[in-house]
């Protein structure tokens, strides 16, 4: 609480909003920042503002095209990582999308990059000089780890934590982090320090959450790699709400950052979002190289299968499913999905409907997991600065405490859930399973607020430690997503499928992309992106308007 000698937290936040812009070069300041009104469209005014250099390095969406001309020399890493630190202070003043900049740091270390390749004529790992952005969570030193919260502010790591080390090891070049909702449980980015974290595509709605400051950089293409972190969709969520790919994958695949108080029923993992499905693969493929394992001891030393995730001339056998029984999609989602079948089909793979009538006893199992601190952890947080909790958060109550024999009998339920899933997944033959990430398209900030917020079909993949994909597929369209009879005569099932419906909303959404889900089960993310790979092809067979960042 503020006293007569402690600032309030809105005072503390407006502080280091004040050191955030500052750390922007002059130069690089927009003055003014366009309106929303006057400027809805971030992504289309960077490429009106940016030099034609710039644009042609920042927008090559395939690392291994930008790994190649670093490790020949063609370009430095000291050019490469100026053009996406520029375009990304550029995408902050629009967008909101980053925390932590550190641009002097990042030079420093990319002319270091280059120094060493020009004595040596060798790289440093095989991501050398590569910038890649970071989801606020994660570490690293010299800089801040708030979270979204006031009171975790002006306390600067003292070290770099393990998935910092690992991206370090692969050559990769850090120079800002992104931005994220309070506590981390919302599909939306806003917090009282950095504020509201909206889409690049449309800034009148938001970029997702909890990953929406790293999904919006990446879509404003401030960054070629970003790494987001999932706990019940905060990577694909906001990876399909702007278009871009998102890789959730089964814990132990990716390193991540742990120690603080918490559940660890439902382990959260960290994960890819890029513009371009090359990248995704070509991270996770070079990933095992840091040998992660030796700065994470959660993660398995599992090398990338390449075999699994190659496009084979082979017969797929792809379940699907549209309507999980418990939030009825948006159509736009549900004609996305049905393309995907339709061109899958139409390519000569298999499909068949899926069965989830067990979805929503999964969600109820993830919900006591992630709601069993009663929100004490967010409690002892609101203590440091007074700031209040932001509305909406996936966040316990005390009623939500369980014992010890209720967390028992809460892991006794789930390993029987999932003995069952693995079972029924393993016998049915099936490859992957296609289905949406998000029952809506899109919302205006302060929306999912007030929303009934359901994540089912995302966090049962979660709860399982099943590998997910988030893959666009289309936009919106006012011809094909009208709401149809059936839609209109839909009786809602519960709170959260009465909101969804309300919601609904084409003059708001129209263009907006479109993206379904690819789950390859466990340790399945070769088969994520084998499945994406023959999404693609089957799709350019057929006349789909596929989302173009």
């Amino acid at each position: 609480m503020a006293t007569a000698t402690q600032p309030s937290y809105l005072d503390l936040a407006a502080q280091k909003r004040a050191e955030q812009l500052a750390l922007i070069p002059a130069d690089w300041r927009l003055s003014p920042v366009p309106s929303i009104e006057s400027t809805p469209d971030a992504l289309s005014y960077l490429r009106r503002i940016l030099s034609a250099r710039e644009l042609s390095l920042t927008e090559e969406t395939d690392i291994t095209v930008l790994l190649r001309k670093l490790s020949s020399g063609e370009l430095s890493s000291l050019e490469l990582t100026t053009a996406f630190a520029k375009r990304a202070a550029l995408a902050h003043q629009l967008t909101t999308c980053c925390t932590e900049i550190f641009f002097e740091e990042a030079f420093a270390v990319a002319k270091g990059m280059d120094a060493y390749l020009a004595e040596t004529g060798k790289t440093i790992g095989p991501l050398h000089g590569l910038p890649v952005s970071i989801k606020d969570l994660f570490s690293v030193k010299g800089v801040d780890t708030s979270i979204g919260w006031v009171g975790l502010t002006n306390n600067p790591a003292t070290s770099d934590k393990s998935v910092a080390q690992t991206l370090r090891r692969l050559g990769a070049v850090l120079y800002v982090k992104t931005n994220l909702p309070q506590s981390m449980m919302m599909s939306d980015s806003y917090n009282h320090v950095f504020g509201q974290c909206v889409n690049p595509l449309n800034r009148n709605l938001i970029s997702g959450g909890s990953s929406g400051g790293e999904s919006s950089l990446v879509a404003a293409k401030g960054s070629v790699l970003g790494i987001g972190t999932d706990l019940g969709g905060s990577i694909r969520i906001p990876a399909s709400l702007t278009g871009i790919y998102g890789l959730s994958p089964s814990p132990g695949r990716h390193p991540y950052e742990r120690g603080n108080p918490g559940q660890d029923m439902v382990r959260s993992v960290a994960g890819p979002m890029c513009v371009n499905l090359a990248s995704i693969e070509r991270y996770m493929e070079v990933l095992p190289c840091a040998a992660p394992w030796e700065l994470d001891h959660h993660v398995a030393p599992v090398p990338w299968r390449r075999s699994l995730a190659s496009l084979k001339a082979k017969r797929l056998r792809i379940g699907f499913l549209v309507d999980d029984g418990v939030v009825k999609v948006q159509p736009p989602i549900a004609r996305a999905v049905r393309d995907v079948i339709d061109a899958l089909k139409a390519a000569g793979h298999e499909v068949f409907e899926w069965d989830a009538s067990s979805h929503g006893y999964a969600y109820s199992l993830w919900e006591k997991a992630i709601f069993s601190d009663g929100g004490e952890g967010c409690r002892k947080k609101i203590e440091m600065t007074g700031e209040p909790l932001v509305e909406g958060m996936l966040v316990g109550t005390p009623d939500h405490i369980l014992t010890t024999s209720e967390t028992h009998q809460l892991l006794a339920d789930k390993y029987l859930y999932e003995s069952s899933y693995l079972d029924r997944w393993t016998t049915s033959g099936i490859d992957a399973l296609i289905m949406p990430t998000t029952p809506w398209v899109g919302y205006k900030p302060w929306t999912w607020v007030k929303s009934n917020a359901y994540v089912g079909y995302t966090s049962i993949w979660n709860l399982l430690g099943y590998a997910a994909m988030s893959v666009p597929i289309t936009t919106v369209s006012r011809e094909q997503d009208i709401p149809s009879q059936e839609w209109l005569n839909h009786a809602p099932r519960n709170a959260g499928d009465k909101f969804n419906k309300e919601q609904y909303d084409i003059n708001l959404v129209e263009g907006m992309p479109v993206g379904v889900q690819v789950v390859g089960g466990r340790f399945g993310e070769e088969k994520c992106v084998a499945v994406a790979k023959a999404i693609e092809q089957a799709m350019r067979w057929k006349d789909v308007a596929r989302p173009s960042l």
